[in-house]
């Protein structure tokens, strides 16, 4: 009874390789999310280069057309904007999901381990208690030894 075996190990080992998988699917959730958000950043920025653009146009007072060019640009731009948004959105759904998939690995993780944790502590309590009735038992054969002889000594 020297050895600690907990048999729950290989069930153990399972669940930190999924929490282990799911941290990296997070990873790659929030690093495409944070690509999104960066396009979506720099649509927005064209966007309002692109207003600026056209108020300058307007008043240098160019001819129509340029400034139909300009509102079809805006319009698509705005519409690209839109869909955008809806791509970080659904990503940042995506990345919660992942997380709370992460939270749960670790939670079955950690219920594993404190059963493992509490077994062992089982275990010593075991492994103690037989230490301690050998040392007992080696105590009282000795004392019997010695008892032994000092009665033979008497008689």
């Amino acid at each position: 009874m020297d050895s600690f075996n907990f048999r729950l190990q290989p069930v153990l080992e399972h669940r930190r390789r999924l929490e282990n998988r799911a941290k990296q699917e997070l990873a790659r959730a929030k690093t495409a999310e944070r690509q999104a958000r960066e396009v979506l950043t720099s649509m927005e920025t064209a966007f309002g280069n692109g207003q600026s653009d056209m108020a300058d146009a307007r008043r240098a007072e160019i001819d129509a057309s340029e400034v139909a060019v300009y509102q079809r640009y805006l319009n698509r731009l705005k519409q690209d904007i839109a869909e955008q948004g809806d791509i970080v959105t659904t990503l940042h759904v995506h990345s919660e999901q992942r997380r709370s998939e992460v939270i749960d690995g670790m939670k079955a993780r950690k219920v594993v381990e404190k059963l493992k944790e509490r077994q062992y502590r089982e275990h010593q309590i075991e492994v103690n208690r037989n230490d301690q009735k050998q040392v007992d038992e080696f105590a009282t054969t000795r004392y019997n030894r010695l008892k032994g002889q000092t009665g033979a000594k008497q008689a």
